[in-house]
């Protein structure tokens, strides 16, 4: 990909859910608190990877999270443990079986941070490796961090606001810290990203943290005056200002339209594909898709029909789509056209191509 060969990238490490209410028997599909939504909800959950330039983002991969049932498994074995009075070897056969499938089970499952350390491993053997990384709060783990680390690359997390950190020698946790702030302290910080300006209210600072240790810390509001919900960041860079900081963590934040365009737009939930292989050839085309939508030149014209658009307009996902739409329909229309000019099919036979389908229901 061109795009991302010159100019500062950011890889993006995140999770999302792929909704499938009705398809418990599908691949990968578990019950899970939807914080969201605030109700339980059957899906698909995905460690999903990225990369961006500010101006575009490209899905690297994905992984499917499966949770593990070690706890579950480890009652059901004690409960139902032989005692030495029964020395019946078909029962102790049984017992083996179910024995070695518990420790297959175990070593066989990883974490969400375990898999966002293969889609990280995967990016820096990559040519397209990344500057640096940008991670959600639900991966802001030592085995995240510790992994970009050893390819010395700088990161910035997202933290929860109960993480505790130490300034001055006093502790806090990031919503008490915040709370002793005053709003004068929040300066104006503007970034462009993507052809767009934009302004955030920023204050940060070295702070130190477990597990971390010195990292700077910055608190981030979308609005003057300290209004709104704040967003707590940390990095390993200590020398960064906050246009810095504020312009990869705003990266971040590119791989959630993502995640709404292949669930709205190219039917990442609608799939019912229930086998391991479907499930993942969906998904993987679903990827695809997506790059390649944001490939379109949406000013070049369609057949002999002229497409000028305003080149400042930053187009939608939804205008891409429409595009392709508008392309087959041409493509369509000039075909009929050139059969009904040539006299090489009658109408009845043009109208059996288009509509055979619907012929024989």
């Amino acid at each position: 990909m061109p795009f991302h060969q010159n100019g500062f990238t950011v890889g993006i490490v995140d999770t999302t859910f792929s909704h499938h209410p009705r398809g418990q028997n599908i691949y990968g599909v578990y019950k899970y608190f939807d914080y969201v939504e605030n109700q339980y909800t059957y899906a698909i959950q995905l460690v999903t990877s990225a990369i961006s330039t500010g101006d575009r983002l490209d899905a690297f991969n994905y992984r499917i999270y499966h949770r593990s049932f070690e706890a579950q498994e480890k009652r059901y074995l004690q409960h139902t443990a032989i005692s030495d009075s029964q020395p019946d070897k078909i029962a102790l056969g049984r017992r083996l079986a179910e024995l070695l499938c518990f420790e297959r089970n175990r070593r066989q499952a990883k974490t969400k941070s375990e898999l966002g350390v293969e889609l990280i491993d995967e990016m820096e053997q990559s040519p397209l490796a990344p500057n640096a990384y940008a991670v959600d709060s639900g991966l802001f783990t030592p085995t995240i961090i510790g992994c970009i680390e050893q390819y010395n690359k700088p990161w910035v997390a997202d933290s929860e606001k109960n993480r505790i950190l130490f300034y001055k020698g006093n502790r806090y946790n990031c919503q008490t810290f915040n709370a002793t702030l005053p709003t004068t302290v929040f300066k104006a910080t503007t970034v462009l990203i993507g052809q767009q300006e934009k302004t955030r209210w920023v204050f940060s600072c070295t702070v130190r943290i477990r597990r971390y240790g010195k990292v700077r810390m910055a608190i981030i509001y979308q609005h003057p005056d300290k209004e709104g919900t704040p967003i707590f960041v940390f990095t390993n860079m200590l020398v960064w200002n906050a246009t810095k900081l504020i312009s990869v963590r705003l990266h971040r934040w590119d791989i959630e339209p993502f995640h709404e365009q292949i669930k709205q737009f190219l039917g990442a939930e609608s799939s019912q594909l229930r086998t391991e292989n479907g499930v993942r050839k969906h998904l993987t085309l679903v990827f695809v898709v997506n790059s390649l939508l944001k490939s379109i030149d949406l000013s070049a014209p369609i057949g002999n029909l002229s497409m000028k658009r305003d080149i400042s307009e930053i187009p939608t996902f939804g205008q891409r789509c429409r595009r392709v739409i508008l392309e087959v329909f041409y493509d369509i229309i000039e075909q009929v056209h050139q059969w009904i000019t040539t006299q090489t099919r009658t109408v009845a036979e043009i109208f059996q191509t288009l509509f055979r389908r619907l012929l024989h229901v």
